[in-house]
Order: C-alpha cells, then sequence, then structure tokens
C-alpha cells in the first residue's frame, strides 16, 4: 500500500511542482486547500486544475480547522508535509512576524497529536534560507521579517513536533523557479523580452541560489520518503541550483531563452545602491541532474511563450 501524505499549501507555485513529484514516487498525497474551487484566479488556478491530476484536493480546509481535523480523523497518514505558512507581503519590510507566526502556530499542536494518533511518524516543514542562521551564513540574523517569522515558527513547529512523539524534517528552499511560478523576477524577464523590450535588473549584486523548480521538487520527495522510510531522522535538506548574481543569472537566462525563441535577448543592469537584504543567501547541497537541464529549460521558454500567444503574460 502506498504511504499517504497529508500535504499543505499545494496550490503555490512550489507545493505544485512538490505534490507531482511526490505523486511519481507513489506516495498517495492529499491536499487540503484553503480556498473553495472557485475562488482561484490566474495562475493559482492554473496550479489547482493540475493540481487535481496528481493529488485528492479537499476544498474550503483550512489548516487546523474543524474540517481540517475530521480529515485527520478519518484517514490513515504516515507523515504530514507542512508546506503551508502565512506570506502575504512577504517580500517588504512592514511585514509582521509576530502575527504571521501566530497564524502559523495556530492549532498546529492539535493537528500533530491527531496525526500521530492516524500513524504518522513525521512531520516535514518548508523553511527559507531568508531564516536566521540560514543561506550559507551561519549564526546570522533572519535577513528580513518574514524570515523572522519563519525562523520562529520553524522552532514552534520543532517544539509541537517533538511533544507529539513526531519525527521533525526540515527542507530549506533558496530561490525556486520554473513554470506557475509567481509573477515576479523571471515573469518580468520574459514578459519585457517578449513584448520586445530589455528588462533591467534592479539587483544584479545580490548573491542568490536559484533552484528549476523539478530539482527542487525532487530533492522534496526523496526527502519526504526518506523522513517516513528511514529509521533515523535525516538531516534537513537545503538543495542548492544556480548559484550566481542575479547579474549573471539573468544573462543565464537570456542566453537559455535565445537559443529557443531564436533570437538574440539582452539584459540590462541598474547600478545597486541598495542593500536592505544580506548580500549572499544560498543552500549548499548541490542537486542538478544536468541531462535533465535542457529538457527544463525548453519547458520554461515553452511556457512563457505560449502564456504570450494566449494573452495571459501583462
Amino acid at each position: 500500500m502506498a504511504s499517504s501524505v497529508l500535504f499543505t499549501g499545494a496550490s503555490s507555485f512550489t507545493g505544485l511542482w512538490f505534490a507531482e513529484a511526490m505523486a511519481e514516487r507513489g506516495l498517495r498525497v492529499v491536499a487540503p486547500l484553503r480556498g473553495s474551487a472557485d475562488s482561484y484566479e490566474g495562475v493559482r488556478s492554473r496550479r489547482v486544475e493540475r493540481l487535481q491530476a496528481c493529488a485528492e484536493v479537499v476544498f474550503d480546509c483550512p489548516f487546523a480547522t474543524p474540517r481540517f481535523l475530521e480529515l485527520v480523523e478519518a484517514g490513515t497518514w504516515d507523515a504530514l508535509a507542512h508546506h503551508a505558512a502565512d506570506i502575504d507581503g512577504y517580500n517588504g519590510w512592514s511585514f509582521d512576524p509576530v502575527r504571521a507566526v501566530q497564524r502559523n502556530a495556530a492549532g498546529a499542536d492539535v493537528v500533530f497529536a491527531k496525526m500521530a494518533e492516524r500513524g504518522a511518524k513525521a512531520v516535514v516543514v518548508t523553511g527559507t534560507v531568508f531564516e536566521a542562521g540560514s543561506g550559507g551564513a551561519p549564526g546570522s540574523l533572519a535577513a528580513n521579517p518574514y524570515g523572522l517569522s519563519k525562523t520562529l515558527t520553524t522552532e514552534t513547529l520543532r517544539h509541537f513536533a517533538a511533544w507529539s512523539n513526531l519525527r521533525f524534517g526540515r527542507f530549506v528552499i533558496a530561490n525556486p523557479f520554473g513554470p506557475f511560478e509567481e509573477r515576479r523576477f523571471g515573469w518580468y524577464m520574459f514578459k519585457t523580452w517578449l513584448s520586445g523590450n530589455v528588462p533591467v535588473v534592479q539587483t544584479p549584486d545580490y548573491v542568490r541560489d536559484n533552484v528549476p523548480a523539478p530539482v527542487i521538487a525532487a530533492a522534496y520527495a526523496d526527502y519526504v520518503e526518506a523522513m517516513i522510510n528511514e529509521p533515523a531522522t535525516p538531516a534537513a535538506r537545503r538543495p542548492s541550483g544556480y548559484v550566481m548574481s542575479q547579474g549573471a543569472f539573468a544573462q543565464l537566462m537570456a542566453k537559455e531563452a535565445s537559443h529557443r525563441l531564436g533570437r538574440d535577448l539582452s539584459v540590462d543592469f541598474a547600478r545597486q545602491i541598495e542593500f536592505s537584504e544580506p548580500y549572499l543567501r544560498v543552500n549548499d547541497e548541490f542537486s542538478f541532474d544536468l541531462a535533465d537541464i535542457p529538457r527544463f529549460w525548453d519547458q520554461y521558454v515553452e511556457y512563457y511563450s505560449a502564456l504570450h500567444k494566449s494573452g495571459d503574460l501583462n
């Protein structure tokens, strides 16, 4: 019988990729979503539609609510893969870390205890390179308020897991990119190129760790399987990808896209004078299967080309 994983946060960009990777491993993925079936729009709607092909989706089921607890009690589980978190406005300095921790931790102790009662062995919590002591900077403070909220959430959930006799696993995310991503760096670059203009990278000097979505998803699925099946708790996973300045990564992206679109694409760079975040934030576990990387770039460029043709890249 396939191992059963209760997976939160599946409508997010990485959540979809993680769910698909776990399903490909033969894991049964049950994905409770916060919203109703008709509440998702844009790229999130497309993710939810695709998610239903690889997971058992349960709508109107926010974490730790009575409906969520009923779902837990109705099943037999091997692990809770807790990927959901309060991230609204996460990239701003007005983000409230205390409120986020309260929202992230509310009811988690009850959920963990009930998961253990229903057979679960482990909980896997998603972290970020912007947490304190992460991102290649041991002993450092959190990089921003969001990183602080994730730091405090991790420690809270670690305690809840121990008190419920669940093994605790931590999976650290750097900068994932790929199809179905949010409207951030990749979206801006392709939107600008495909409209015939030249994108300008505003923070070319930051050194970041850009990880292709299928690479990080495969690492996540491997880790969840290890948390379920290995006798000892595996160490935290920190999968890494392209470690370079954002300027260099933009040039790499231009090269890969130029080759596939059949035309030369260029990039301009602003002079970076603001360093409100740490210069370096990266993971340290190189995770590429180099044979698969050309296929990923094919899919990535095809994804944005299709959005452009349909008029959805706006």
